[in-house]
């Protein structure tokens, strides 16, 4: 994976963890922590499809 990538994944990560903590709906706040587990796991996964399925 590029430096670039990483640095997007876990800028991402980071981005979806503050909106969840922000975020005052249960179902959305549950949304963007799953898609920080997802960004942060990519960083450590080859294939974007297996861990961000839709989003890839």
């Amino acid at each position: 994976m590029a430096r670039n990538d990483s640095e997007y994944f876990a800028r991402r990560a980071h981005q979806e963890r503050e909106r969840a903590r922000l975020c005052d709906d249960s179902s959305a706040r549950r949304v963007h922590q799953e898609m920080a587990e997802r960004y942060t796991a990519k960083l450590t996964t080859r294939d974007p499809a297996v861990v961000l399925g839709d989003f890839a």
